[in-house]
């Protein structure tokens, strides 16, 4: 619900941040949309400042795709794999690379096979409730949608859309349980 989420004015902190990265939930139209939040890390906040959401095909969105990543400077990010997401990666790749000369640690995974999407989304839904959203005063149209769909996701009912949702429990295994985690040292106690 909407209520339950953390919203900001769409100013991100002062400095660097942490970290910047995206999760891709791959789509080629049909119905489905391809989603893909992009977070911003300062310390153990996390932002989720932009996002693409859209319904087209692959000639809309990978453009657009690889505009956000140059936009925000992004480093590191992962598209789900399964249903070809995993060339979407490598295309996205090999644009970034050959046509803007930019490199980034992106890749794919596919989604466990071991757990159901929804379970997979109430398994990350504490994460994701501390994530900080833009206020709606602050948001552009794939925002506007995105949280639509977000906010109106049921766990006792049939969803006719949950890309937006998936994402950001994709997103929040990537922050908290895959390569982006972060390690810090700490001093020995002897």
């Amino acid at each position: 619900p909407s209520d339950s989420l953390q919203y900001y004015n769409g100013v991100l902190p002062e400095g660097e941040p942490d970290n910047i990265l995206f999760y891709a939930d791959v789509a080629f139209g049909g119905g489905d949309s391809f989603s893909m939040p992009i977070a911003y890390v300062f310390g153990a906040d996390v932002f989720v400042h932009d996002v693409v959401f859209d319904r087209g095909d692959k000639f809309v969105t990978m453009p657009r795709v690889v505009g956000k990543i140059l936009q925000h400077k992004i480093k590191v990010g992962q598209f789900e794999a399964n249903s070809g997401g995993d060339f979407y990666c490598d295309e996205v790749d090999r644009l970034l690379r050959e046509k803007h000369n930019y490199s980034a640690n992106i890749g794919s995974k596919r989604a466990s096979s071991k757990m159901s999407k929804l379970s997979r989304i109430e398994q990350h839904a504490p994460a994701i409730k501390r994530f900080y959203f833009r206020d709606a005063s602050c948001r552009d149209a794939d925002y506007k949608k995105f949280m639509d769909e977000v906010t109106t996701f049921s766990f006792t009912s049939k969803n006719l859309h949950d890309d937006g949702p998936d994402s950001l429990a994709g997103l929040a295994d990537k922050l908290y349980y895959g390569s982006a985690a972060r390690v810090e040292i700490g001093k020995r106690p002897w």
